[in-house]
């Protein structure tokens, strides 16, 4: 509780700054409003349409992340736009970049709600404007060598691969922040470990996240020969990569669909509980968050939570209640190597087979042996607790049902995960936390 607390306040943080930064950037611009030129007006026009445009189509990015490279892109761009053809400058102040970027974003998030494509969300609207922020300033106001990044890649005219890489380090930095603010927005939404989610948006979204950086870079650099056309023209290869990318996402969609049917294979032969599957699956999830795992880890995890009854196909009679918990060790063990063997046939699936087979191995066992992966020790306690509650969410069942683990815990529990179940459970209201510590797990 008190991680999400901090986290929520770590949001609303992100949303006040951002206020303030539009407050003294909307100042700033009307001081310097002056000096930008006919051709500026022209480019800044562009690049809002174009970050309007681009937050109408976004790329799913492991099912959980929204991404907008074509807006992001020419967000970063645009305060690094300081020529047009033939060297007029355009004038543009760090505070007028940001106006016209918030603004841009804000318009294309109302536009998003108005055509049903996506909800309105303000602390996006947040990240953008401190991302944003964050390159203007970089590049038209700190000095290096008593003056900014816009004059000196000005003269370096004779060396433009150097005026590429600053203006590239600059985009990077920018881009780092957004991660790190897609890493907070995740975790206060999925109880994440701030860390793991930082790792799991590199490894997520990092080679899109370069593509974009190279692709503001180029633009900011072509509108200086070509105009305001580079800036479409410039943006078509990312196009083409997010297409790729929102096509990887419809296979994987796909392939979760199916893994969610075939687990409800059991509830319609009446072998378990109507949505024991999913119930597991979803706590699962939430500790396998608290408990720090990877992304890659938690989505393995989840399918294997799905189909970790699947082995009841083979009974001839279904258990009562399709509680695995109230079966011998020998049969548990008989029904997960079942379901393994069959998971083991399929090669999209086969990788799931370890978790299924080891979910009935006692945590004991697998501690002395040291070849109990944490996920099946995660997805032994998760099924006991369903199984144990009869998928009731009362206080009650819940704290009767920890309790039973209790008993065996250190032999057929893992205390780590057990532990790391009360918190879920107290997050959710399930458990007060003084019956957790009455229970002295």
């Amino acid at each position: 509780m008190k991680r999400a607390r901090a986290w929520s306040r770590r949001s609303q943080a992100v949303v006040y700054t951002a206020a303030a930064a539009v407050a003294l950037a909307l100042l700033h611009a009307i001081l310097n409003i002056g000096n930008i030129s006919v051709g500026g007006w022209g480019v800044a026009i562009v690049y809002a349409v174009t970050i309007v445009v681009g937050e109408l189509w976004r790329v799913n990015v492991l099912g959980t992340r929204d991404f907008t490279p074509i807006a992001l892109a020419a967000s970063l761009a645009m305060p690094m736009t300081t020529s047009l053809p033939g060297n007029p400058e355009t004038g543009y102040s760090a505070g007028f970049v940001v106006v016209v970027v918030a603004l841009a974003t804000f318009v294309g998030h109302l536009v998003r709600r108005w055509m049903s494509v996506g909800a309105f969300v303000l602390d996006q609207i947040a990240s953008r404007v401190l991302v944003v922020t964050v390159a203007a300033i970089l590049f038209l106001e700190v000095p290096l060598d008593g003056r900014p990044l816009a004059v000196l890649v000005h003269e370096w005219h004779d060396m433009m691969w150097m005026a590429a890489l600053a203006m590239l380090a600059v985009a990077l930095v920018a881009m780092g922040l957004q991660l790190l603010l897609m890493a907070m927005r995740h975790s206060v939404s999925t109880h994440a470990l701030l860390w793991q989610s930082l790792v799991d948006e590199v490894g997520a979204v990092g080679p899109l996240a370069l593509a974009t950086t190279s692709s503001a870079t180029v633009i900011a650099l072509a509108v200086g020969a070509l105009g305001q056309v580079a800036i479409p023209l410039f943006l078509a290869p990312l196009l083409l990569l997010q297409l790729a990318v929102s096509r990887q996402s419809l296979v994987r969609d796909a392939q979760r669909q199916t893994i969610r049917s075939l687990s409800r294979l059991t509830d319609q032969g009446g072998f378990t509980t109507v949505g024991h599957g999913d119930r597991v699956a979803t706590l699962s999830l939430a500790i396998g968050r608290d408990l720090g795992l990877a992304e890659r880890d938690l989505v393995d995890l989840e399918y294997s939570a799905l189909l970790h009854d699947l082995g009841q196909v083979s009974l001839r009679r279904p258990i009562p209640g399709g509680a695995t918990t109230a079966i011998s060790p020998l049969d548990q063990r008989r029904i997960a190597h079942t379901g393994a063997s069959i998971l083991a046939r399929t090669a999209e699936l086969s990788r799931l087979s370890m978790v299924v087979s080891g979910q009935a191995t006692p945590y004991r066992h697998g501690r002395e042996a040291q070849d109990l992966a944490l996920a099946c020790r995660i997805l032994k306690v998760s099924n006991a607790f369903d199984d144990l509650t009869g998928g009731h969410v009362k206080r009650p069942a819940a704290a009767q049902a920890l309790e039973r683990i209790r008993l065996n815990l250190g032999y057929e529990y893992d205390p780590l995960v057990v532990r790391s179940l009360c918190r879920v459970l107290v997050r959710d209201g399930r458990v007060t936390p003084a019956e957790v510590v009455e229970l002295d797990v």
